[in-house]
């Protein structure tokens, strides 16, 4: 299987690169892979702890940065390298404010390229984020006895691992010395294929302390607090074609609601290309673009933030979040908004997202479909608004992870 494995891994790569002719991401995934070596030949030989984390994408690179961060307060003089997956990750890693002494493209998961990628990169220790498992880079790691860490890991019943056929990719998780779980489902389903308890411990979601940390770094925006003045704000937040088509059907439908509650809109669409912004320019007359030089806030009741950066501090504005992703399956994050205390909408695929089942079960998140079901939640919310916030902050808080010394020293 491990034959058949690797044939299938060096077949996608060759694929990867043909449509990298036409493909943008894969055109950026190619050329980053082909400039690894080059980035791993600068990074010297340490005295030094090195500590080195994979991240498929952004998200899960945000899920590492409060582990991180504590790793380098357990450890001074400690490097880290970061590699990334997903181009998305090498693109907007630098906007977090942490730079690593390393940061490049994972190759692809053959043994001999990734026994080359870790006598390169000689780290102490690896940490794999959620359910980056590529059984190649396992192998050749034992191999080398680099304890290997698996933090905030998610599984669910139907993914390879727990099927008949899954033998190959059960065995490489048995070589993880280490899973930090978020939930009791991954303990079990990591249980019933035999990995022992002794090296399962429930930790959580690591995102509950970046969105919290982001939230006490948060800088005022002027633009945001003299466009919302004494007003609400509703933020539409990573929005979609979905969610955007029902938040126009509300807002052509209930005008006077929205004057009646004091209630301005903020639309952060996840497509800021110049053909989407001019299309919600066209869907929501007398809108306002936020990065119009022109901007005349006096006159704008719809802002769309057509920038990238700007959304997850905005939500300290908002009295109310309706988060985009919940029609496709690819649900936002809810943790942004959540961390300021705001009620949140999504739409109803949110399956592989527990911490929406979670707030949902605690009513301050709600599944909503149409425009109808829209407004009958925000008049909800808007009733109870300061009880809700309280309720909200305090359920935040109790989920932030602690996260033990074994992970850090």
């Amino acid at each position: 299987m491990g034959l058949c494995y690797t044939y299938l891994i060096s077949l996608y790569s060759l694929l990867l690169k043909c449509a990298a002719l036409w493909h943008p991401k894969a055109k950026a995934l190619v050329r980053g892979r082909s400039e690894t070596c080059t980035i791993l030949l600068k990074i010297a030989k340490s005295e030094h702890k090195r500590y080195w984390f994979h991240c498929a994408s952004l998200g899960e690179y945000d899920m590492a940065l409060p582990l991180m961060q504590a790793c380098l307060e357990a450890n001074p003089d400690l490097e880290i390298v970061v590699s990334f997956y997903s181009p998305s990750g090498m693109m907007h890693y630098h906007k977090r404010g942490f730079v690593p002494a390393a940061v490049f493209y994972l190759p692809a998961d053959t043994p001999s390229k990734m026994q080359r990628l870790i006598k390169a990169v000689e780290p102490d220790r690896l940490y794999l984020l959620k359910y980056e498992f590529w059984p190649n880079l396992l192998n050749e790691a034992q191999k080398a006895k680099v304890p290997i860490y698996s933090v905030a890991t998610m599984l669910r019943p139907s993914q390879v691992y727990f099927k008949w056929y899954g033998g190959f990719f059960r065995v490489a998780l048995q070589r993880l010395d280490y899973f930090g779980v978020q939930n009791e489902q991954t303990k079990q389903l990591l249980l019933q294929i035999g990995v022992k308890q002794e090296r399962i411990e429930r930790l959580g979601d690591l995102r509950f302390n970046r969105v919290l940390a982001a939230k006490a770094d948060a800088q005022a925006n002027p633009i945001l607090e003299k466009f919302v003045g004494t007003s609400r704000l509703l933020i539409l937040g990573s929005s979609w074609p979905q969610e955007e088509k029902i938040f126009f059907e509300f807002i052509r439908r209930n005008k006077e609601f929205l004057v009646a509650n004091r209630l301005k809109v903020l639309i952060a669409p996840h497509d800021i290309s110049a053909s989407h912004i001019l299309k919600l320019l066209v869907f929501f007359p007398g809108a306002k673009r936020f990065s119009d030089p022109e901007l005349n806030l006096q006159t704008a009741d719809i802002l769309i933030l057509d920038t990238i950066g700007h959304l997850s501090a905005a939500y300290q504005y908002a009295s109310v979040a309706f988060v985009g992703g919940g029609f496709s399956g690819s649900l936002h994050n809810i943790l942004e908004p959540l961390a300021y205390g705001v009620p949140v909408l999504i739409g109803p695929k949110h399956n592989k997202f527990p911490e929406a089942q979670h707030f949902i079960d605690l009513e301050f998140a709600h599944e909503i479909t149409n425009q109808q079901q829209l407004k009958v939640r925000l008049e909800e919310s808007l009733s109870h608004l300061e009880t809700i916030q309280k309720g909200i902050a305090a359920a935040v808080l109790k989920l932030k992870v602690k996260i033990p010394d074994q992970l850090v020293r």
